[in-house]
């Protein structure tokens, strides 16, 4: 199993980087970590060392949901800037069990059950695998979508839509990168449409 889960990365990752070669891309440019660290319930350590093929601990099922489930309440916690309680009482109430239970649960202390992961899977609104996938199944099944999109873009062999934006309109630099880490092809297109429509509107006449 662990040798099978070992291939489908592999097979993954050289169909990515070969779309993303023939696209004048790298995997900096389709991939963003934080994105896949949320994804997936690693860390982008781990998520770094399995991209370059390297091996990261391999944990039992018993292990890896409390693991995962405290990462969603910690997530859950920064980006809504909620109380711990609110959160608390809502598991509670959608799981059927006492604060107590749920704050055990949610801090990764208790090891829930399968009808408790359906719940909090449905709370947090990820796949029931994401309480169980290895590390590498996980990062195989969120880099799959990633494949699928690069296949089905149109773009192979076309030039980057901010050096055509720049060569049509005599733009002197436009910036390429946000937040340390290169654009995606997806945000790099959305600045040029953008860029574009605002240079058409400041037209005379218009």
């Amino acid at each position: 199993m662990a040798e099978a889960s070992h291939n489908s990365l592999d097979e993954v990752l050289e169909r990515l980087d070969a779309l993303s070669e023939d696209r004048g891309l790298t995997r900096d440019d389709v991939l963003d970590l934080g994105e896949l660290s949320a994804a997936t319930g690693l860390g982008t350590r781990e998520i770094r060392t399995l991209l370059r093929g390297g091996r990261v601990r391999e944990r039992k099922v018993g292990e890896i949901a409390p693991r995962r489930v405290n990462f969603l309440y910690e997530r859950r916690l920064r980006e809504s800037g909620r109380r711990p309680a609110d959160i608390v009482g809502e598991v509670a109430a959608g799981l059927g069990v006492t604060g107590v239970w749920a704050r055990s649960l949610l801090h990764g202390e208790k090891c829930p059950n399968v009808p408790h992961l359906a719940a909090l899977a449905d709370y947090f609104g990820v796949p029931l695998t994401f309480f169980t996938d290895s590390p590498r199944d996980a990062l195989t099944r969120e880099l799959r979508p990633v494949v699928g999109r690069l296949e089905s873009d149109p773009a192979r062999g076309e030039p980057d839509p901010l050096t055509a934006l720049v060569g049509e309109h005599g733009t002197r630099a436009i910036a390429a990168r946000g937040g340390g880490r290169a654009l995606t092809r997806a945000q790099r297109e959305a600045i040029a449409r953008f860029v574009a429509d605002f240079v058409a509107d400041s037209e005379p006449g218009r």
